[in-house]
């Protein structure tokens, strides 16, 4: 027989043995012998009782930084914004 341990609603540990072994009541075992497909990390959604295989989110894209010549040209900005605001008293 085969079985998952399910932790966190996930497929912790998939092991095989002879009897459904008796652990704490507080660990849930999940008799997989006729799913072969199903392994470790797999979601498990127990109030259909199904494994679904995890989906890993798509990384969120990195904006590159700014080159110096970018930097520079906003210092230059930034500089010529606080001279024109102090010319003009704001």
């Amino acid at each position: 027989m085969r079985f998952a341990q399910i932790l966190y609603d996930k497929a912790h540990w998939v092991f095989e043995d002879e009897n459904k072994p008796d652990f704490a009541p507080n660990i849930v075992l999940v008799d997989i012998t006729d799913k072969h497909e199903v392994k470790e990390g797999w979601d498990y959604d127990k109030k259909t009782g199904e494994f679904t295989e995890p989906t890993i989110p798509e990384p969120t894209p990195i904006e590159p930084e700014p080159t110096v010549e970018e930097m520079q040209a906003q210092t230059l900005l930034n500089t010529e914004l606080l001279l024109t605001m102090k010319e003009i008293g704001v």
